[in-house]
């Protein structure tokens, strides 16, 4: 992929399984809120009157729908991108392969932004005034920053970004921005029951990443720490982890929070062997899923634990569930179908599809606003997620997963390993 603008028309190519088909029916069955009508909006509410094209808002789609994509294919984080591009993009095309949104297919626009959040937002620009797309999305908490306040004024949805910034899930201030990742308040209270229940006598130490992404999280984990009773006994930034390690070492830490970016979170733990700092628990975001990390890390990662919501294709005890081989049938071409990034990717688009099939059904169709009403209405079973998991969104809550399983990486299995139940935060 190149850094220049790519345009990808997602067309029927061929003829899906049967039992693949019928999957997609299944797409929007008992998949909002309100399982006695699909077409609701769950009681969420759209004015128009500050948009600055309210007819736009309101007209109806009835050709392509427009997607523009603001990704990293370049810069510190391309080849995670690539993974998560790969998968969103081999969802839509059997979305499309199987007929589209009521005949319509997804179109989808990327622009590289480099992990930039100014580029980010030139490039929200060119789509919102030029393209004129239907809906918009990026990778990262500082290109939603920098996105969100131009694209609510124009009132077209930003729906599923990689990001799970605090500040955008205040619906009255951002009702037309959803992010795909679980909320950072929701995540770091997980994570630090789970840090309680495993240690009885912490000294607790945080690595953040600079980056808008990395700090955000930070933020919420300190004020989660804060909730749960406990206190931070140092706290660095993983930019040098040379440096992070040392000082962590130096304060005694025997838990630490890592509040990663994908591309930094096996280096930290690569670090902390050098220097001898192997704490009792070290747990992670939940977007330091990536396998080439810990792979590269080896042994120096194993037991490092992340909050995970989506199921392992390479888990044996996953072999014969219906879902993964599902998932595994859309993605034949990937660099990576176990990578827990191109999981996580193709489930951002399978929400998309989800979200779009519902709004279709409304009694106002396929509309920007009907879109964003469907975005808030939903509590959809995916197949990749684990079981007893949906990804929930109302009027009242921003969206997210409603429950997290502890995952343990095994420098043995090469591959994370079930550390516990997963437990509801909903």
């Amino acid at each position: 992929m190149t850094a220049s603008t790519t345009m990808r028309r997602l067309r029927r190519t061929a003829v899906l399984p049967a039992a693949l088909l019928a999957s997609f029916t299944l797409v929007a069955c008992g998949s909002s809120s309100d399982d006695g009508d699909s077409s609701s909006s769950g009681g969420f509410e759209l004015s128009l009157d500050d948009c600055e094209d309210p007819d736009a808002a309101a007209k109806e789609i009835t050709d392509t729908i427009k997607v523009g994509y603001s990704a990293p294919l370049s810069g510190p984080i391309a080849g995670a991108a690539e993974l998560a591009i790969q998968g969103y993009d081999a969802r839509l095309k059997a979305a499309n392969d199987a007929g589209g949104i009521d005949g319509m297919k997804i179109e989808v626009s990327y622009k590289d932004d480099a992990f930039a959040p100014d580029k980010a937002k030139a490039n929200a620009t060119e789509f919102l005034q030029k393209d004129k797309v239907d809906l918009i999305t990026t990778f990262g908490a500082g290109q939603v920053a920098a996105i969100a306040d131009d694209q609510n004024a124009a009132c077209v949805p930003m729906l599923y970004p990689s990001s799970s910034d605090v500040r955008f899930t205040d619906i009255e201030a951002y009702p037309w921005t959803l992010q795909f990742l679980p909320s950072a308040d929701i995540e770091t209270k997980f994570i630090v029951d789970f840090m309680k229940s495993k240690v009885d006598d912490i000294t607790l130490g945080i690595a953040e990443n600079a980056t808008g992404s990395g700090v955000a999280m930070a933020e919420a984990f300190k004020k989660s720490a804060d909730a749960g009773g406990l206190e931070i006994a140092a706290e660095t930034e993983d930019t040098d982890p040379a440096a992070a390690a040392t000082k962590l070492k130096a304060a005694g830490v025997n838990v630490l929070y890592h509040g990663g970016v994908t591309g930094t979170c096996g280096v930290l733990d690569t670090a902390m062997a050098r220097v001898d700092f192997k704490p009792e628990l070290v747990v992670k975001a939940s977007n330091c899923a990536n396998a080439a990390e810990y792979l590269a890390a080896g042994q120096a990662a194993d037991g490092a634990v992340v909050p995970k919501y989506l199921k392992e294709p390479a888990d044996p005890e996953v072999a014969d569930d219906q879902g993964i081989k599902d998932y595994l049938a859309q993605v034949p071409d990937v660099t990576d179908p176990n990578n827990t990034i191109t999981v996580s990717g193709w489930m951002a688009a399978d929400l998309l599809v989800n979200t779009l099939q519902q709004a279709a059904e409304s009694e106002d169709g396929l509309t920007r606003e009907s879109i964003m009403k469907a975005s808030r209405d939903q509590d959809y079973a995916s197949p990749v997620l684990l079981d007893g998991v949906t990804w929930k969104s109302t009027a009242d809550r921003s969206g997210g997963v409603s429950g997290f399983g502890p995952f343990a990486w095994s420098a043995k299995d090469k591959r994370f390993v079930s550390a516990g139940d997963v437990i509801s935060v909903d």
